[in-house]
């Protein structure tokens, strides 16, 4: 960016500063468009892959048994582990 003299209060602004002050205003915001359009495409683009990804979910396996989140599993008594020698304590 260019670094301009600032004008005095009797003195005009060049028609070459205003200009160029013009120039990068309209670069400046053509940049930012370009890239914040660039963003929305990226994302409009990860929404497209992950809505065609719910579109088929896997299938689940015959043997599987589903179970409800929302439930508590019973409770199951810890095996008892007969000699237990081949542990070492620390």
């Amino acid at each position: 960016m260019f670094f301009f003299q600032q004008a005095r209060p009797n003195q005009k602004i060049p028609f070459t500063t205003k200009l160029a002050l013009v120039f990068w205003v309209i670069l400046s915001l053509a940049l930012l468009s370009f890239f914040a359009f660039g963003i929305f495409i990226v994302a409009l683009m990860v929404g497209l892959v992950l809505f065609a990804t719910n579109l088929f979910p896997k299938k689940k396996r015959p043997d599987s048994i589903p179970y409800p989140g929302n439930q508590t599993r019973p409770y199951k008594t810890p095996r008892n582990i007969k000699d237990d020698d081949d542990v070492i304590d620390i």
